[in-house]
């Protein structure tokens, strides 16, 4: 684990993506008046009936994105299940339309996501983390797709509940800590062009102005 995800708490960059997208889906006006506060950043199934319509965020997979850039970005592709389980009631599939509208739109947001994950790390901290492109988790995210939605009904005894899951392909790069070169002023070079011999054959030297 990098230095920087120390810095985080020891937190995977999964876990702080899920934990942000259940945050914006709570703060979501649209959202939050149907599902309230019954956001969960794990697969959990709630069948009490008065907890219903609940989701559930989790993540199916992750992949490394291939590139040919040296040294390599690290970045990475998880596929992110937001799970919605409704109430029971006839109109089961306006009820997961209007859920999953709502869901879409709280979720496919990328800057307040990433705002999201900044704020939950500052908030385990003793001070917030200094804005440093790169190692700030604001900067982690840096795609979000809608890839699909399955519908369902799921069962509970007697009881018949309509159940929808949206599947997301969310784009991050691994946190690193950037290479830090302290400054200096001149920089001297000896070349050896046969260097058995032990003689230096040429000199460089480049001088830096000092600001």
């Amino acid at each position: 684990m990098s230095d920087v995800l120390f810095a985080w708490g020891g937190v995977h960059p999964r876990t702080l993506i899920r934990r942000a997208v259940c945050q914006v889906m709570r703060e979501h006006d649209g959202l939050a008046a149907l599902i309230g506060a019954r956001i969960w950043p794990n697969r959990m199934e709630h069948w009490f009936r008065g907890e219903l319509p609940a989701a559930g965020v989790y993540t199916v997979s992750e992949q490394r994105v291939e590139s040919d850039t040296r040294p390599e970005p690290q970045e990475r592709v998880i596929s992110l299940a937001v799970e919605l389980l409704g109430g029971e009631l006839e109109a089961v599939d306006d009820t997961l339309d209007a859920l999953c509208l709502q869901a879409e739109r709280a979720v496919l947001r990328l800057d307040a996501i990433g705002r999201a994950m900044g704020a939950i790390v500052d908030a385990s901290l003793p001070e917030p983390l200094p804005l440093v492109r790169g190692t700030h988790p604001a900067d982690t995210l840096l795609s979000i797709t809608h890839t699909g939605t399955e519908l369902g009904i799921v069962t509970d005894g007697a009881r018949e509940y309509g159940v929808a899951t949206l599947n997301f392909d969310l784009e991050y790069q691994w946190p690193t800590v950037p290479p830090e070169l302290a400054d200096f002023l001149l920089a001297h070079t000896d070349w050896y062009v046969h260097p058995g011999d032990d003689r230096v054959d040429m000199i460089s030297q480049v001088n830096f102005d000092q600001e």
